[in-house]
């Protein structure tokens, strides 16, 4: 089996892990290989706790431990990272590359557009990774993972720092 590490943020609960917006009530357990679900199909998109999704079935992974998109908003209009939400180290499965597939999709009518480059059905035991538009990060899309282990704060920002990149603050405990 091949595998790759890579972050995903959770929502956190008596120490228990759930996914934040698809299938948000369901635990996602740690140290165990997990199968990515579909969520419930509304409208032709995904339910989830921030309204109808496009649907992109699988694991949704992050390539370094930021999403500064993603967050609760400040008096001052910044994001900062909710104190439920922490980030985690995954593995996730590297055995099937479906970036072709994918990329064919983003072609129609002899037209290019990144934001169609993705899948309608699950990659098992493999991934490929999305672009939300030209200039958005890059998302890893898998069938499979296992989590790890929880990052502390520290360890989430010396990994953007190594990357070049200012880590999202975090909302303080109150």
């Amino acid at each position: 089996m091949a595998t790759a590490k890579g972050y995903k943020m959770f929502r956190i609960k008596d120490g228990k892990l759930f996914p934040l917006y698809v299938l948000s009530n369901k635990e996602t357990p740690m140290n165990v290989w997990i199968d990515a679900e579909e969520g419930e199909m509304v409208d032709g998109k995904v339910k989830s706790k921030l309204g109808k999704l496009a649907y992109r079935p699988g694991w949704h992974i992050a390539e370094i431990p930021n999403s500064p998109w993603i967050g609760k908003k400040t008096e001052s209009g910044e994001l900062i990272r909710r104190k439920d939400c922490v980030w985690c180290e995954v593995e996730y499965r590297t055995d099937k590359n479906y970036q072709p597939e994918a990329r064919e999709n983003g072609w129609r009518a002899g037209r290019w557009a990144v934001q169609r480059a993705y899948l309608k059905h699950i990659p098992w035991n493999g991934y490929y990774k999305f672009r939300t538009n030209t200039n958005g990060d890059v998302w890893i899309i898998s069938g499979n993972i296992k989590v790890n282990r929880i990052l502390s704060n520290e360890e989430v920002n010396e990994i953007c720092r190594e990357n070049g990149v200012v880590p999202q603050k975090v909302e303080e405990i109150a």
